[in-house]
């Protein structure tokens, strides 16, 4: 999970991490930084890091990207398209993504 959301949904989305997995706290926009409880994320096995592990990203970027890539040609992962507007309405589109009313991706249409 990268949470750039923090607060209350933040926390809801570390309750979501699966065992295992890596929480990534780099972000409040919601005016306060998710806390996690050490003891909890440890009994799940989860890793909870911050914003200075996106420094290493970059000489693995393009191992991940063809990783990502091979996942997505065969179907395995496929982006959550929520809503489409043709180019000409692109302020709509704007508004829904500004609003938060959109969910998923957002395309533009040409």
């Amino acid at each position: 999970v990268f949470d750039g959301v923090g607060g209350e949904i933040g926390r809801a989305a570390f309750e979501v991490t699966a065992e295992g997995g890596r929480f990534s706290v780099h972000g409040a926009s919601s005016g306060e930084v998710t806390v996690i409880d050490p003891a909890q994320a440890r009994r799940r096995g989860i890793s909870v890091i911050g914003i200075e592990q996106l420094f290493g990203f970059g000489p693995r970027m393009r191992d991940w990207a063809q990783q990502v890539m091979s996942a997505a040609v065969t179907g395995r992962i496929r982006p959550v398209i929520g809503q489409t507007f043709p180019l000409e309405h692109a302020a709509d589109a704007h508004a829904a993504i500004e609003s938060r009313t959109a969910l998923g991706k957002t395309l533009l249409l040409i």
